[in-house]
């Protein structure tokens, strides 16, 4: 039998492991696992969507789905040029979508067809120039692009490190040779090179038999026990509620003015330097754009810094006479912008400051198409 001492060091564990494992059951039932994590940011107003053209894949997101856009440039159009896209949700959201409605990623693919060039394009929610640096060295290496079109986004700039779905892009050689080139390329490697896709530190437990215990326990209970699959989603949804109570206790709101974070906002820079200069290794031209801002109302950024902001980066793409440069703030016109769902609790609908209806798409593809004639005229 167990000693008392035994007993009571054990009771805690196995009263925790019961809250726990209620707690598990408890999110099985309250939360739909099933639902689009991004959508649910996005709100109900907003519709994510990915463009496919005769069930070809010609948008996708990250390294979970990259390979069907390969494949389906190798399957459809070998020999044609590649114009490769990268951007955040502007990208791929419409607001208030009617059927329809198509994004600027389906109208400029098949406007380039026309030319007999390729249009792909990639994009993640808040995706920072850092990720756009990593995607585009992996990219490089499985597709002939001859052209990037790159997006800045102040907002964005506040973001950091690299999300679980391109972490795999630095398992290539030939990646982490190209970033090893460079600085930022550098502290990318060094901050993820142990970190598993959450960003947890994993170096020290490198084959320990914690590590090896730990992988063998969750594989089982994977196997036998449904829920446990369903962790990563849990902590998603939780995290999106913290995210609720942090801006209902601080008042923050999409038409809260955000301020740079001077140290991302370096390593951002860093890495579109490096996109830049990167590109030009290759010989592929670069239009460079500062992305459509609605301005009927007071933009949310601190106005020295959004200037300041633009201003380095029209002078960083002036660096080659292979990189246009073209300001699209203003380019849709208010009446296009919409709202969104309240990013904080019990709020009403709020101002979106990112995402535009259909005809906004339309007139950013149009002004893009533009944009890319010029460079294509130099072709000639």
């Amino acid at each position: 039998m167990l000693n008392k001492s035994v007993v009571q060091n054990l009771t805690p564990l196995f009263i925790g492991g019961l809250i726990g494992i209620g707690f598990l059951y408890y999110l099985s039932v309250v939360i739909n696992v099933d639902l689009n994590l991004e959508e649910l940011a996005l709100g109900e107003e907003n519709t994510a969507s990915y463009s496919s053209i005769d069930e070809n894949k010609i948008h996708c997101g990250d390294l979970t789905d990259a390979q069907q856009c390969i494949d389906n440039y190798y399957g459809n159009a070998v020999g044609n040029e590649v114009v490769l896209w990268l951007g955040n949700s502007q990208l791929h959201t419409i607001n208030q979508m009617e059927d329809g409605d198509e994004l600027s990623s389906s109208i400029l693919h098949k406007a380039a067809k026309k030319q007999d060039q390729y249009f792909l394009t990639f994009s993640q929610p808040n995706s920072s120039l850092q990720e756009h640096y990593l995607l585009f060295e992996y990219l490089l290496q499985n597709l002939p692009i001859s052209y990037l079109i790159l997006p800045v986004v102040f907002d964005d700039l506040r973001e950091t490190g690299i999300r679980g779905g391109l972490i795999k892009a630095l398992e290539n050689e030939e990646v982490i040779k190209r970033l090893s080139k460079r600085n930022v390329g550098k502290i990318l490697i060094s901050n993820q090179g142990d970190k598993d896709a959450a960003g947890n530190d994993m170096g020290a437990l490198a084959q320990t038999t914690q590590e090896v215990t730990e992988k063998q326990l969750n594989s089982y209970l994977e196997d036998i026990w449904g829920i446990w699959k369903q962790r990563p989603e849990f902590r998603g949804h939780l995290m999106g509620s913290l995210y609720l109570l942090r801006n209902w206790i601080f008042g923050i709101t999409p038409s809260s003015t955000r301020r740079m974070i001077p140290g991302r906002y370096s390593l951002n820079m860093q890495a579109m330097k490096a996109i830049l200069h990167s590109a030009n290794e290759q010989g592929i031209k670069v239009l460079v754009y500062i992305v459509p801002l609605r301005d009927d109302v007071k933009i949310p950024y601190d106005l020295d810094q959004y200037d300041k902001f633009k201003s380095e980066v029209e002078l960083s793409s002036k660096s080659s006479d292979e990189i246009r440069y073209v300001n699209f703030e203003k380019i849709v016109p208010a009446n296009l912008w919409g709202s969104k769902a309240s990013t904080t609790i019990g709020g009403g609908e709020e101002l979106d400051f990112m995402h535009f209806k259909a005809g906004g798409h339309k007139i950013l593809a149009d002004g893009i198409l533009s944009e890319l004639v010029l460079l294509w005229s130099k072709e000639e």
